[in-house]
């Protein structure tokens, strides 16, 4: 089932006292509806009830879809920094939940899925709108990274994402958009077969990018930049 808290924020206009209802879990299998508000971007969205600004609640929360074997674990966008021990959680949590630690019932259900940590909404629906185009998140990943390093001037920066919006015919679109809003400066675009040339690559290429992007949970581009920087 899904869950939801009730919760008492500030506006960010006008610092007005909002209650929402804020999720705590969401079950896709029981809720498809709240899975397509996520797609829309309309989930936990609501306006002001002062200044009638419309504003959207930060998620911190699990995501389930047993069906699509998605289960994945989710955090602001402000605590992308504490990514290594939001892993460490996530993978406690999913052992708890439905890996070895968890009732024989729960291990059954575990066995289809597969666990993931993203950070704000923009993260999120990337890996919903990628399992819907049959795209397997590491070479989606690994496809971005290729796309960054062909262009003059790399959008990617503290507080911008590259996040997948959708398949236009043979070409991959990438929305370039701000973290803070999910607002989309630019979108760019790449041919598929980008994507079908890294997942078929047997050169050993994109090898040590795959094992460092597979191994946790936290499969994004921004592993990568942080490990960078870090």
């Amino acid at each position: 089932m899904s869950l939801f808290n009730p919760e008492t924020v500030a506006c960010p206009s006008c610092g007005a006292a909002v209650e929402f209802n804020a999720v705590f879990s969401l079950n896709a299998d029981r809720r498809p509806d709240l899975r397509a508000a996520v797609l829309d971007g309309s989930f936990q969205r609501q306006p002001c009830p002062a200044c009638n600004t419309e504003f959207r609640l930060d998620p911190e929360m699990t995501y389930l879809d047993v069906r699509r074997g998605q289960w994945i674990a989710v955090f602001p966008v402000a605590n992308l920094d504490q990514w290594e021990e939001l892993e460490a959680r996530t993978l406690a949590t999913f052992a708890r939940a439905y890996g070895p630690k968890a009732p024989a019932a729960a291990r059954e259900i575990g066995y289809g899925l597969k666990a993931r940590l993203c950070f704000g909404w923009a993260a999120l629906r990337e890996k919903l709108v990628a399992f819907e185009h049959g795209f397997d998140d590491v070479i989606l990943e690994l496809t971005k990274a290729a796309l960054v390093r062909g262009l003059d001037n790399s959008p990617v920066a503290i507080g911008t994402e590259l996040r997948l919006a959708g398949v236009d015919g043979d070409q991959i679109a990438v929305a370039w958009l701000t973290s803070a809003d999910e607002e989309v400066k630019e979108i760019l675009r790449a041919p598929r077969s980008l994507y079908d040339e890294i997942a078929a690559d047997r050169t050993g290429g994109w090898t040590a990018l795959h094992a460092t992007l597979s191994s946790g949970p936290f499969v994004d581009l921004n592993r990568l930049l942080a490990l960078t920087v870090g």
